[in-house]
């Protein structure tokens, strides 16, 4: 006779209870058996092999692994010269870039292809007479040059390998243009030192305010402002001679 269902359902869930629970306990001895005779077994397999050879062939496997290692060794202490040898020379193309940068930023400043800034000197020329010649202007720039300038311009126009100084209609031209009084020389360099090469006793500071009526003053700055060459000289003849090797 039949079991009504509900506790057929009772007896069902009973039996797969027990018998879930037999086999979990089952299966869990199970995978630690494993796991153990794993661990017993696995270094008596990697030793196995080396066991199985004789001295003269384990000799020669040591041999064979000193060998590599020494040239992984060698091979890198190569790549170690080789990467500072890279360094090296990472850090001389800098360097040699840094010189080369600062030495165009030097020819560029004493060419007057570019406005210059820094302390220096001013002198101001004043002549209601107009007695001064070309010559008096040539000599003040000349002996500021001689006490170090590093750029100078003459009433705001920049002196350059190529200026010229000249006079028309009685008064100085620089480059073929008039200059209006009063004459303003303005210099970059030690302040210092510029003052003191233009107040040498007989120089042209000296010559010039011996004029009658002419009047300089020399006057120290910390900062001057010098603009670039309202036209930078053409070479048309002089070529750059190449280098040497």
């Amino acid at each position: 006779m039949a079991l009504p269902l509900a506790p057929r359902l009772a007896a069902l869930t009973r039996i797969r209870g027990a018998v879930g629970g037999s086999l979990l306990v089952t299966l869990t001895a199970a995978v630690v058996g494993f796991l153990l005779v794993g661990q017993l077994q696995g270094p008596e397999r990697r030793i196995a092999p080396l066991e199985a050879e004789s001295e003269g062939d384990l000799a020669r496997i040591l041999a064979n692994l000193n060998s590599e290692a020494d040239a992984l060794q060698s091979e890198i202490a190569e790549l170690k010269v080789q990467l500072n040898e890279l360094r090296q020379s990472s850090r001389d193309d800098a360097a040699a870039a840094e010189a080369a940068d600062q030495q165009l930023r030097s020819l560029q400043v004493l060419s007057g292809a570019v406005p210059v800034t820094g302390p220096g000197v001013v002198v101001v020329i004043e002549d209601p007479n107009g007695l001064l010649g070309y010559d008096a202007m040539i000599d003040i720039v000349q002996e500021l040059r001689d006490a170090g300038a590093e750029a100078v311009a003459v009433n705001d126009r920049r002196v350059g390998v190529a200026t010229a100084f000249a006079e028309r209609d009685g008064r100085i031209s620089v480059d073929g243009v008039l200059l209006s009084p009063p004459l303003r020389v303005t210099a970059i360099g030690q302040p210092a030192t510029l003052e003191g090469g233009l107040k040498i006793p007989g120089g042209a500071v000296d010559a010039i305010s011996a004029v009658k009526g002419v009047r300089v003053e020399v006057t120290k700055h910390a900062k001057v402002d010098l603009p670039a060459l309202a036209k930078p000289p053409r070479l048309e003849v002089a070529r750059p001679v190449p280098r040497q090797g």
